[in-house]
Formats: C-alpha cells, structure tokens, sequence
C-alpha cells in the first residue's frame, strides 16, 4: 500500500461525508446498528473465504453482501411488523424504516469503493 492510495481513500471519505453535509439533515445517513452488521459481516467474509484476493478486496465484497443481506433482512422485519400489517399503516414510520434497512446497502458499497480505492 502506497501513500497515494491512502490520500486517495482519505479524498474520497471526506468528499463522501461532504456530500452527507451538503444534502442536509446528516443523522439520516447514520445508524449504528447497520453500520456494526455491515463491518462484522464483512469483516467474518474476508477471513473465511478462501481465494487469491487480499483480504481488503474480500472485505469490500463481503460488505456488498452483507449490506443486501441487511437491507433484506430490514425490509422482512417491516413488513412483518403488526404496525405495518394493519388497515392503519402509518406511512411517516413506513418511510423511515425503509431509509435504515436501506443504509446497509449504501454503507455495502460505500466500502467496497474504498476498498477498490485502497487495494
């Protein structure tokens, strides 16, 4: 790894987390426990599976994975909820809960850009 590819990661986190800023309302781009599932998942990816890669490449495609994995799990659970399955769906709710179980996916691939970038 060589220094270039490290300030090239570092742009690309800071012009990421610039764009989260200029949209506005930044706490809607951030949920712990997404982002746990995404970086566990990945992580437990990159040192099971075997093959050439390096473990930074393993980790960029276990995120993908893990965030589609998260993002379906997210969406089973909403619809599963008695909130939802009722005649009084409260669509505000509706709408919030697809944003989180959308956030694994961006985090997913959010990471493996990076490590595309660092690798």
């Amino acid at each position: 790894m060589n220094t270039t590819k490290i300030i090239c990661t570092v742009v690309y986190i800071i012009f990421i987390v610039a764009t989260f800023f200029s949209i506005g309302n930044v706490a809607q781009f951030f949920d712990i426990n997404s982002f746990i599932f995404v970086i566990v998942v990945g992580g437990l990816y990159a040192f099971s599976v075997k093959g050439d890669n390096t473990y930074i490449q393993k980790f960029g495609d276990g995120t993908v994975r893990a965030g589609w994995l998260g993002s379906l799990i997210g969406v089973v659970a909403i619809l599963g909820s008695p909130v939802f399955a009722g005649s009084t769906s409260n669509l505000e709710a509706l709408g919030a809960a697809l944003a989180i179980a959308s956030l694994t996916v961006l985090y997913g691939y959010f990471f493996k850009l990076g490590s595309i970038i660092l690798d």
